[in-house]
């Protein structure tokens, strides 16, 4: 079944509404832009005023048509807007673009940008825009934007920006970047910018997506257009803006605190495989590396060049950056050392520039086919000195030509310099499937970046993900109804699997000598008096009790300052301590934070995010992604801890989450104590939902 986009960027007719004869006009740009490449269907203008554009009889009105449009391109003000698309509906239209931004309001008092998206998801018409700078299709020739698009060359690349500019700034600049489509859904009237996603990804043409992204208006959309990438094994690139945006949430715990307005996308990101880069460089490099559609095995790419003191900086930036190179097997530093000139040394980064002889461009050569031969070397690239306005060696321009021809693996020429003149290389570099780079922080984040992505594709695992038992879920969602606390908290988490230190809720000296009878020394002494989410903050956690003496001086100061509500918990050995989070994201649900706990996390500042639920392999993979990780695997001399139960209970967490998710708001488990032998839970709190508590009253 044909997407519903389709319509627009395989459209046979295109009706232009508002086009214009006048010089200089919005309307003479947009006629002219139309027809800026080999559209071969038909185009119709209409105004108003009848007449002549661009020499083709120009329509009153839309209704004179004796078809109905494929694309209704609607260049008119917002005074039109509303009759104007409801005028192209009433035909048949079955789809539309907008350029206006929309503002203001309808004859009939409506907000216009509401009444055209309500318009448009009344008669299921998709709309590109408005406030953007529409849609052009490259193969087909359609052109809905008043920007010429004669200028560009069909490829791999389909660009998807929110922002108009930045669909301009980087379709229009530079002639290496070949694009298969180019959007601007802006404000989304009538499709949101999953659907440009899911559509790119159906598209045999389509090699890599980019996309500048503001937010996810339809986020469960969201998550299956990049599911439908990944399965087709196309990389979507991510530049998402408003990353800093302070969190909206009042959060009562502390995992609700730190968790920032972007980490649901970064999770949902991670989840689904998709390239998350920080600028619109990093991005349009990143896909342009992708653009040919090779992509790299297991390995690192080889690097060879004409300076050994660019070589030197490349590595220092490799080091930095996390940059997979490859690490030359002896059998590759063998057949290097043998076929380069003794001044030379087999190294990757490869640098080829021996005397400037008959032999020099020979060099290269030998280099480049050893180093596109060896296994380890996933992905080539060469860097010599080649400029628009410059060559000072034609064979070394003879391989840059001829890269693609040499591998198979992902190739591409570079340079490290992000200004060098080569506007003019970088195209004939790419009619024959040869990417060119400029700039070597940027050139190092895109190997970094498609080499991760392949990585994480080749080693994903398919992991059956339990459920939890219905009645236990039931049960619990019961009890949210009522306030939680640390006991009842911990109970929660024990009774769906996660291990939680064995306690007893006390409310006088009776009650806590016979916790401690049936719990045994040494134990954990914490207030338990209602309204206290914090207890470490007023003083109400004693630890290590070893008699009873001790625990019931602890007792009395507890009673003394914050009441007789009390908690006596056997005390866990020493561990490395984790905390496990939940937030319920208002657009993709339960999002589960792990980071270090207890006071660890004021040394390592790190925190990774998924969305619930997920399996124990995902969960330890999550858990390597910290720092604290090291710990747990053991360091100077100290035995590893379980590592395989800290991952099972967080798997276990995440469950517990998905199911009680419309239930609650926050979680927070910290600190989780990983020993040598298990994973257990020492203290929890447990924010209900408010609609949960709006009820209560």
């Amino acid at each position: 079944m044909a997407h519903r986009l389709s319509v627009m960027f395989q459209a046979r007719s295109m009706a232009v509404i508002g086009a214009s004869a006048r010089p200089g006009s919005f309307g003479a740009r947009l006629a002219a832009a139309t027809v800026s490449r080999d559209f071969q269907g038909r185009i119709d203008f209409i105004n108003p005023r009848g007449g002549e554009i661009l020499g083709h009889p120009a329509l009153g009105h839309i209704s004179e048509l004796d078809h109905a449009p494929d694309v209704a391109i609607l260049g008119v003000g917002a005074t039109n807007l509303e009759q104007a698309l409801l005028d192209a509906i009433d035909k048949g239209a079955r789809s539309a673009v907008i350029f206006d931004s929309c503002q203001g309001k309808t004859a009939g008092g409506t907000l216009l940008l509401q009444r055209l998206k309500d318009i448009a998801r009344e008669a299921g018409l998709p709309v590109c825009g408005g406030s953007g700078m529409g849609f052009i299709s490259t193969r087909s020739g359609a052109v809905a934007s008043f920007y010429p698009a004669d200028q560009l060359k069909p490829g791999g690349i389909s660009l998807i920006a929110h922002s108009g500019s930045v669909f301009t700034v980087l379709g229009m600049n530079d002639p290496r970047y070949r694009f298969d489509l180019m959007a601007s859904p802006g404000q989304e009237i009538g499709a949101t910018i999953d659907e440009y996603i899911a559509y790119a990804a159906s598209r045999e043409t389509t090699r890599v997506i980019a996309v500048f992204m503001e937010t996810a208006r339809n986020p469960a959309g969201l998550v299956a257009s990049l599911q439908a990438a990944r399965d087709r094994g196309i990389p979507v690139v991510i530049c998402k803006v408003g990353r800093t945006e302070e969190s909206a949430r009042l959060a009562r715990s502390h995992t609700g605190a730190i968790v920032g307005a972007n980490s649901a996308y970064d999770a949902v990101f991670e989840e689904y495989g998709a390239i998350v880069v920080a600028s619109v460089d990093e991005m349009m490099n990143t896909a342009l590396l992708c653009s040919t559609g090779r992509f790299p095995g297991p390995g690192g790419a080889g690097l060879v060049t004409d300076s050994g003191g660019l070589r030197e900086m490349q590595v220092d930036l490799a080091v930095e950056t996390g940059t997979p190179l490859a690490r030359l097997s002896e059998t590759t530093r063998q057949a290097l050392r043998a076929a380069l000139p003794p001044e030379l040394e087999p190294s990757n980064p490869l640098d080829c520039a021996a005397d400037l002889t008959d032999e020099f461009p020979r060099v290269f050569e030998r280099g480049l086919a050893i180093l596109a031969a060896a296994p380890e070397v996933s992905m080539l690239g060469l860097e010599v000195d080649l400029r628009d306005d410059y060559v000072y060696e034609v064979g070394l321009l003879l391989h840059a030509r001829a890269l693609a021809s040499l591998t198979d693996k992902p190739c591409f020429f570079y340079s490290s310099f992000a200004q060098t003149h080569n506007r003019a290389l970088g195209a004939e570099l790419a009619e024959l499937g040869v990417p060119c780079l400029n700039g070597a922080e940027i050139t190092l984040a895109a190997i970094r970046n498609v080499q991760h992505w392949a990585d994480r594709r080749h080693a994903t695992v398919a992991e059956h993900v339990g459920q939890a038992d219905p009645a236990r879920v039931g049960h619990w969602r019961a009890r949210l109804a009522q306030p939680m606390d640390e006991h009842s908290s911990l109970a929660l988490l024990a009774d769906f699997g996660v291990p939680a230190a064995a306690s007893i809720l006390c409310r006088s000296v009776r009650e806590l000598d016979e916790a401690a009878k049936a719990l045994g020394f040494p134990l954990v002494l914490k207030t338990a008096q209602t309204g206290v989410d914090h207890k470490s903050d007023l003083g109400g956690v004693f630890l290590d009790l070893r008699d009873e003496l001790s625990l019931h001086s602890a007792y009395a100061d507890l009673t003394e300052r914050l009441g007789p509500r009390a908690i006596v918990q056997a005390m866990i050995g020493k561990g490395v301590e984790l905390a496990f989070g939940c937030v319920v994201d208002p657009d993709f649900g339960p999002l589960v934070m792990v980071s270090a706990g207890g006071t660890l996390i004021e040394v390592f500042d790190q925190r990774r995010f998924a969305l619930a639920p997920f399996g124990p392999i995902r969960a330890e993979a999550i858990i390597r992604q910290l720092s604290v990780a090291r710990l747990i695997d053991g360091v100077r001399g100290q035995a590893p801890r379980n590592m395989r139960a800290a991952a099972l209970a967080l798997s276990r967490f995440s469950i517990a989450c998905a199911a009680l998710a419309g239930h609650l708001i926050e979680i927070d488990v910290n600190p989780v104590v990983v020993t040598e032998t298990d994973a257990t839970a020492v203290d929890a709190l447990i924010v209900r939902s408010s609609v949960l508590e709006a009820s209560d009253a």
